[in-house]
């Protein structure tokens, strides 16, 4: 316990932690971030209607996106045993397997999100043409889901 004490008091066991831990924070903010920024250019136009297509959409992708959050976690954690073994070849693998299993479950979802995109817009209700605004803007970020799971 004292060797993990003496070694928080030292700079360069914080670089370390901060080299390990800001690329998984600057991931995890990645997708609401994008959110926010289309909400943002979209809240200039004249109808409040587009901006409302724009919210209910990114909810919809965002939901898609973080329930596939194990992907980064889990990588993480393959990623730091293999980079504790200095194990390059072992680095390599995680990273064409995350990469993989990214792109399969994106073009899985990909598929799936139809659908469920219908579903979940009809037990929100919206009108007509929040719906089909909404559904145009949601399907035309689901090509960014491969992108959004490899991060």
């Amino acid at each position: 316990m004292s060797t993990l004490l003496n070694d928080w008091r030292h700079r360069s066991t914080h670089r370390r932690v901060w080299a390990l831990a800001a690329p998984m924070i600057l991931s995890n903010i990645s997708v609401p971030l994008v959110a926010l920024v289309d909400s943002a250019v979209i809240g200039h136009l004249p109808h409040a209607h587009q901006l409302g297509a724009v919210a209910v959409g990114s909810t919809l992708y965002t939901f898609l996106a973080w329930a596939m959050g194990f992907l980064r976690m889990g990588t993480t954690g393959f990623t730091a045993q293999a980079a504790g073994r200095n194990d390059s070849a072992a680095l390599r693998r995680i990273l064409l397997q995350g990469l993989l299993l990214a792109a399969g479950l994106a073009l899985l979802l990909g598929v799936i999100a139809l659908p469920f995109s219908h579903l979940a817009l009809a037990m929100m209700q919206p009108s007509a043409d929040l719906q089909q605004m909404t559904l145009d803007f949601f399907h035309t970020r689901l090509f960014g889901l491969p992108a959004a799971l490899a991060s």
